[in-house]
């Protein structure tokens, strides 16, 4: 083959030892006399299970199956030219597809093989010189071998096939298992010909061979089992390449083991694509860890509303995962240092870091933690040894707490919201632990941006939310004294994942002695909806006492201003009356889209009051029906809001089953413990809606009866 045609062939077919890596293959030892099989490995025997050796080639082919690649049956004698009647001819075979029979499976498919036959007439001892190595291995890419085949045969040389693969045969019989042939690929691939013959085969070891992996061949050999490993070996010349190693022990007609032959297959440049690509791999699963670690610290952060909470949760999060320790350091308005929280890998450093904390961290101005926190440096990544220490804080106390708390690398970043920084993280990765890289530099750097983002949302969430509370709470005045009742009102702000709404009571005494009790849900969360509150609440008190008006009339004339001012406000209310009187007391209400009050009756039942009734802010003409009902002295009447009773996982009529029961068991309270009471029972973990109640009893002037 001419230069032209190597090179052609060598780009066609250098994937095929890619095509048979890693897999055993059956291995005959044929005696080309009279094409006699005397020795098979053991996956010869399971091909051709129930064959004795030794036995005609034919024979043995006949009971593994074996069919050419168009289908022709090879196991007859007459045709002279199959593969392995050729090899027993003493003929060559450097490489032909065939098919077995498989005899497990029941679907009738068949195994493709490519047969190589190798006659070892150049051997140097008589026991071999007269046979044939015949190897059938099976194929895991048989477009890409066909491919190859079609290569060669247009190159008139199908030698080429069989060029990469290196076989070799040993001699367990006698000391150190020597070589006692190579064929001239084996010369090819390592550079050694016929003089490693007597030779164990260990001279291909070298510096960086793996041991464990030469003692799994070791104790293959011993048991007299296959064995595939993947080797840095070493040329003659002394460069390393990975060799794929596949060992079969060939056995004679009495089972014994009398020769260990080899397939032996140069994979440097699979290996080094294989491990190219799983760094890069490595460098994704890497950058997903890292995006993942930096959205579960954002998501965690996100939750916490409350700021001081989420600052006292940052260094937490990041130790053990990121950091052996850690703490953040907040400012104050004027650049102060005013809070720091630090966290510690391991328990026995707890105390170490609540003090370091307790102590603001008493670090110098000189520091890297503090030229951070004055926007004098960015992201920064340090060693940080004893000197640094001794300069970097103020007294011996904060020194030695550092020391004890472990150094190694530093990463300070800041934490920035609307362009200024307002605190920074420092994270330690301690003595046992590798050094920060850039890459964690960089890391540190995006959690600190998304960090600062997050608390600054939660001071403002804090901020916005007590502007609410307050706005709210300030048109929450305390109800007016009524002679013969007693009032006492609640308002809970909801739980921190929500805002600040428009829920609300009042309590007031009209011109004529009567008391009107109102309680209303503004629908909306946020300041708007707590100063649309405080429109209607004004509305409700100044129509109500204008004409000592009842209830009915109170919401019609409310409809009309809200329609009349363009007030676009949607709500619902109960608008309720008490006449003035002592002894039982006659109630009038009107319900806008409200919830029931409830009613306890000194004999300790309680009841729903009925009402019904559309929202208010839809416009004048709405139906306003009025209610009216007698409490007895000792009854104890119940307004709410939504927030007492709605839960995501009850329905609404089961939870105003359980007010009721819980108001029926209070009766015998005074009106302030029943509120308590009732807030504690229903809502024992909070409420994620604003919650008002207003408890009312009959029969006491000014305090209970």
């Amino acid at each position: 083959m001419d230069g032209t045609n190597a090179a052609v062939a060598g780009g066609a077919l250098a994937d095929l030892p890619e095509v048979l890596h890693g897999q055993p293959g059956a291995v005959l030892l044929v005696r080309v006399e009279d094409g006699v099989v005397l020795f098979a490995n053991p996956l010869a025997e399971q091909l051709a299970p129930g064959t004795t050796l030794p036995c005609p080639v034919d024979e043995w082919s006949r009971r593994a199956g074996l069919e050419g690649e168009s289908g022709d049956d090879i196991t007859d004698p007459a045709n002279g030219s199959s593969p392995l009647s050729r090899i027993a001819r003493g003929e060559p075979v450097q490489g032909e597809r065939v098919t077995a029979a498989r005899s497990s499976d029941m679907s009738g498919a068949r195994e493709a093989l490519w047969v190589i036959g190798l006659p070892l007439s150049d051997a140097p001892v008589d026991e071999l010189s007269g046979l044939a190595l015949v190897a059938l291995l099976p194929l895991r890419e048989e477009e890409l071998v066909r491919d190859a085949q079609d290569s060669a045969e247009r190159l008139h040389s199908r030698a080429v096939l069989a060029s990469d693969l290196s076989f070799t045969i040993s001699d367990p019989t006698q000391p150190d298992n020597p070589l006692v042939w190579v064929n001239p690929a084996f010369q090819k691939v390592t550079g050694y010909g016929k003089g490693v013959l007597g030779r164990n085969c260990r001279f291909l070891q070298g510096p960086d061979t793996d041991p464990a992996a030469v003692q799994r061949i070791r104790e293959a050999l011993r048991a007299g089992e296959t064995v595939t490993e993947l080797l840095l070996n070493y040329r003659k010349d002394g460069t390393a390449f990975w060799n794929e190693v596949v060992i079969s022990p060939v056995h004679d007609a009495q089972g014994r083991v009398t020769h260990f032959v080899g397939v032996q297959s140069d994979v440097t440049l699979r290996v080094q694509a294989e491990r190219e690509r799983d760094a890069a791999l490595g460098v994704a699963r890497d950058a997903k860890r890292r995006l993942e670690f930096l959205s579960s610290v954002t998501d965690r952060l996100s939750e916490v509303l409350d700021p001081v909470a989420a600052q006292d949760l940052l260094p937490s999060l990041v130790v053990p995962d990121f950091a052996e320790w850690a703490f953040a350091t907040m400012l104050d308005a004027t650049g102060r240092t005013r809070h720091v929280r630090a966290t510690h890998a391991s328990p026995e450093r707890a105390a170490d870091a609540e003090r370091f904390q307790e102590l603001r961290a008493g670090l110098s101005e000189d520091s890297i933690s503090m030229r951070v926190l004055r926007g004098d440096l960015g992201p920064t990544l340090v060693r940080v040894g004893d000197d640094d220490v001794e300069r970097g804080t103020t007294t011996r106390e904060v020194a030695d707490l550092l020391r004890r708390l472990g150094l190694g690398s530093a990463v300070v970043v800041p934490l920035r919201a609307r362009g200024a920084v307002t605190g920074s993280l420092t994270l330690l990765s301690g003595p046992d632990r590798p050094p920060f890289t850039d890459d964690d530099l960089a890391t540190a750097a995006d959690l600190g941006a998304r960090a600062g983002v997050a608390l600054e949302n939660a001071r403002l969430y804090a901020q916005q939310r007590t502007s609410s509370e307050t706005l709210q709470r300030s048109l929450l005045t305390p109800p007016t004294e009524s002679p013969g009742l007693s009032i006492a009102t609640r308002y809970l702000p909801a739980a921190e994942a929500a805002q600040v709404g428009g829920d609300w009571y009042d309590a007031f005494t009209q011109p004529d002695g009567s008391t009107v009790v109102v309680i209303g849900d503004v629908m909306g969360h946020d300041v708007s909806a707590a100063a649309a509150m405080g429109q209607l609440r004004t509305l409700v008190r100044a129509l109500a006492y204008d004409r000592s008006a009842q209830p009915a009339e109170v919401v019609r004339r409310l409809d009309g201003v809200l329609e009349g001012l363009g007030l676009s406000t949607l709500a619902t209310a109960i608008v309720l009356q008490f006449e003035a009187g002592d002894g039982a007391r006659r109630i009038r209400w009107c319900t806008a889209g409200h919830l029931p009050p409830v009613v306890a009756e000194p004999d300790g039942s309680a009841r729903l009051l009925d009402g019904d009734g559309i929202v208010l802010g839809l416009g004048s003409g709405q139906r306003r029906d009025q209610q009216e009902s007698v409490l007895e002295p000792g009854a104890t009447l119940l307004l709410y809001t939504d927030g007492l009773v709605e839960r995501r996982d009850r329905a609404m009529d089961v939870r105003l089953g359980e007010l009721r029961e819980v108001v029926a068991s209070l009766a015998g309270e005074d009106v302030e413990a029943v509120c308590d009471e009732l807030l504690g029972r229903m809502l024992p973990e909070g409420s994620d809606d604003d919650v008002a109640i207003v408890a009312v009893r009959v029969g006491a002037a000014g305090a209970d009866a």
